[in-house]
């Protein structure tokens, strides 16, 4: 296969793969993540100015998918964006203070994820009509709270599709939990599992590659793909929003157009900043991308450090969707700074599965020190910033967002970086009611209290999708052993 449009392997151990196989396949056969074997073409700003978000999603896209799909893209980012899915301003861009906020949440589920889970099942439904599967995709997805939601209202009832996802039963909010439990679909299913996210994520990447669940899919029809951001086309269309969010600023006259500015990123799973970090190679003029992270400042370590060790103290805190210490995306940017070399990827990832750390090269160091910078904010942290968000300028912020206000202030002080900030707005804050009000009021309230009292104290609006949602029937209660997820996959193939 030639090298146009292609995709690899983050760890050199798989042949070049086409778009709809690689959405389809969702991770690379050894383990790795699939990244483009390609050179990422540079996109014209000037040529961007005039597009609505389905136009620029489609344009985005396009750079990574074959012309035979073109069309097909167009429609799905038509569908996807240009619907009742999203407000018309698909992205609202406010001032706060001196800072602007990338609101992402206004999907269906109030939740930046909705940004690419709107558009997943159209990627994956078009490649199966192209590659013309005749079987049926278990989609299998962990979450630490936003992917679930968006991933089940992006799948349920797709034909052709089945979906699975396993959540940390005692590590997501409760608001984040009853969305899940109560999903509505005729192929979802919502199974919690009594481990952290990591758990969950390392083994539905044990599935994709062990042998019996290879064996059983095959015998049964089925075949396994995913909804993380491990998949390449969760990441894609996250590219979308930086452009969209700097034109903004240049059509609102804040910036001219080929001005630096700065992202601030609330980090978790890391692809975010991945797709952040795309759009700057494909011609975004960004100077750093600022990550912050929650107490499990995994992150942070690495950014400072170029050592990534996993081998410390796991915490629930008050921004849960960031209590992640095996952040998958870092594999790819790695990928990316060490020029492509999926063998020395490979050495990093085996020292991290085998010894839970690894220490990058100081060439690799060097650069991500020339892209990134990051920090964290403690518990006690991100209650402080989104109360004096709120007091100085009347903007709400949710916990996760929360940390990104607290490092970009931390950031500003010790370096001599005054770039205009577009800090990535993550969720609503009534996804996170008992943190946010405790923040603003210094009071105490259970979850569905506290949305009630929230609104009445700032008279923001509250989501449609979280209105009367403690009145949902609640459809999904299981709770399996993080030990018995693989087998758990078996079985339900063996049920189809």
């Amino acid at each position: 296969m030639s090298k146009a449009l292609t995709y690899v392997s983050t760890r050199n151990k798989q042949e070049p793969i086409d778009f709809y196989t690689a959405i389809l396949q969702g991770i690379a056969n050894d383990g790795g993540l699939l990244v483009p074997n390609f050179d990422l073409p540079q996109l014209s700003l000037k040529e961007l100015m005039a597009l609505d978000y389905p136009e620029l999603a489609s344009t985005v896209l396009k750079c990574f998918v074959p012309k035979d799909g073109h069309v097909l893209i167009e429609e799905a980012c038509q569908a996807a964006y240009g619907g009742s899915l999203f407000p018309k301003e698909v992205v609202p861009v406010k001032k706060a203070g001196d800072l602007y906020i990338a609101e992402l949440f206004q999907g269906p589920t109030a939740a930046f994820k909705d940004m690419a889970l709107t558009l997943l099942p159209h990627l994956m439904t078009l490649s199966l009509k192209v590659k013309k599967e005749k079987r049926d995709v278990m989609i299998l997805a962990a979450t630490s709270g936003d992917t679930g939601k968006a991933a089940l209202e992006g799948f349920k009832d797709v034909q052709g599709t089945s979906i699975k996802v396993f959540y940390p039963s005692d590590g997501v909010s409760a608001i984040q939990k009853q969305q899940m439990i109560t999903q509505e679909g005729k192929n979802v299913e919502v199974i919690g599992i009594d481990g952290n996210f990591d758990d969950a994520q390392t083994a539905v990447k044990q599935a994709f590659n062990d042998a019996s669940v290879k064996e059983v899919s095959q015998a049964h029809q089925i075949f396994l793909s995913s909804a993380n951001s491990i998949n390449i086309g969760r990441l894609l269309p996250q590219i979308v929003y930086y452009f969209y969010t700097y034109l903004s600023l240049v059509k609102k006259q804040e910036i001219k157009l080929h001005d630096e500015v700065d992202f601030c990123i609330p980090s978790g799973n890391f692809g975010n900043a991945l797709a952040g970090f795309i759009a700057k190679k494909m011609g975004l003029p960004v100077h750093k991308f600022i990550c912050s992270s929650n107490k499990n400042n995994i992150l942070t370590d690495f950014f400072t450090s170029g050592r990534y060790d996993a081998n410390r103290e796991f915490y629930k805190t008050n921004a849960p969707a960031m209590d992640i210490l095996i952040s998958s995306n870092l594999e790819r940017l790695v990928w990316f700074l060490s020029d492509q070399n999926g063998d020395m990827v490979n050495r990093y990832m085996t020292n991290l599965k085998e010894n839970g750390i690894y220490e990058v090269d100081a060439a690799i160091f060097d650069q991500t020190k020339e892209h990134f910078a990051a920090g964290f904010a403690s518990e006690t942290e991100v209650l402080q910033a989104i109360n004096d968000m709120y007091e100085q300028t009347g903007y709400l912020l949710d916990t996760h967002t929360a940390t990104g206000y607290h490092v970009i202030k931390n950031y500003r002080q010790e370096s001599a970086d005054s770039l205009p900030v577009i800090l990535l707005a993550t969720a609503s804050p009534y996804k996170f009611p008992e943190a946010v009000y405790k923040a603003v009021s210094q009071n105490e309230a259970d979850e569905y209290d506290a949305i009630k009292k929230l609104h009445d104290l700032t008279q923001i609006e509250i989501p449609a999708p979280l209105i009367d949602l403690d009145q949902r029937d609640i459809r999904f209660k299981e709770v399996i052993k993080k030990e018995s997820i693989v087998d758990f996959v078996k079985e339900k193939i063996m049920q189809k």
